[in-house]
């Protein structure tokens, strides 16, 4: 991602990052690619981290902890398109049990809002991947949250998908795919989306998405990819050979 203008008051609770869609980050019709939205997320919220005092290295190299997405939503009112400049911005709303519920939020430089966008993330282990309660961590009270700020994207939840979704292909994994992390990254579950839609819905852009995190995928393995369409919303599911990875759904014109 290209340097843009960044404000991150730690104490505020939220971060401000103003940003202008690049031609990489857009799709055929110039529209904000759903993997590069995902995009801008990941690193507005590795800009707030920081600011308030956790950026990657430290929580990875000192603390031995990774944060993991585990579910994401989102509501697109209007895609940004290539050359508009948007502000990005990201606030924690608190603990919802043992993960943290994150929200984005994109608005133009008018102030209209674009795209309103809900995550909840886990704490792990960086060595051996188990769980960590946030409430171990002392370090993390002193992290500001916000849980009144506004957002009109529900909390990702479970996704039903139809019983009638049809093999699509099998994906391997490569190093292009695989993040500082070691595993498949996040926003490439966004591509999937959009590579796997059915015929004539891909060149729409969809009203809302939703993606559910099940397992890591690493390096050389392969997903079974299977989709379905039911009205206009689309459904996509990935599988290895230890089971679900993710699930997704992508709706065009009205939630439902």
């Amino acid at each position: 991602m290209s340097q843009q203008k960044e404000t991150c008051p730690a104490m505020r609770g939220d971060c401000t990052w103003e940003y202008t869609v690049a031609s990489y980050d857009v799709a055929p019709n110039r529209s904000l690619r759903l993997s590069a939205q995902l995009k801008l997320q990941q690193e507005v919220g590795e800009k707030h981290l920081e600011q308030a005092g956790f950026p990657y290295t430290y929580l990875y190299d000192e603390l031995g902890l990774v944060f993991v997405l585990t579910r994401a939503a989102s509501r697109i009112y209007r895609a940004p398109v290539f050359e508009e400049p948007v502000t990005v911005t990201t606030w924690c709303k608190g603990l919802q049990g043992i993960q943290y519920l994150r929200c984005y939020r994109f608005c133009d430089m008018q102030g209209n809002l674009l795209i309103d966008s809900a995550t909840t993330f886990a704490l792990i282990n960086a060595r051996d991947h188990q769980l960590v309660r946030p409430s171990t961590v002392k370090e993390f009270e002193r992290f500001v949250h916000l849980p009144d700020r506004e957002n009109t994207c529900k909390k990702p939840g479970r996704i039903l998908l139809p019983p009638d979704l049809e093999k699509a292909d099998d994906r391997r994994l490569y190093h292009s795919d695989m993040d500082y992390n070691g595993h498949l990254n996040n926003t490439v579950y966004g591509d999937f989306i959009t590579d796997y839609l059915p015929a004539g819905l891909a060149d729409k852009v969809p009203s809302s998405f939703q993606i559910h995190f099940a397992a890591e995928a690493g390096l050389g393995e392969t997903l079974a990819i299977y989709t379905a369409r039911q009205g206009d919303t689309a459904y996509c599911k990935g599988e290895h050979a230890r089971g679900l990875c993710f699930e997704a759904s992508c709706t065009f014109g009205e939630d439902q």
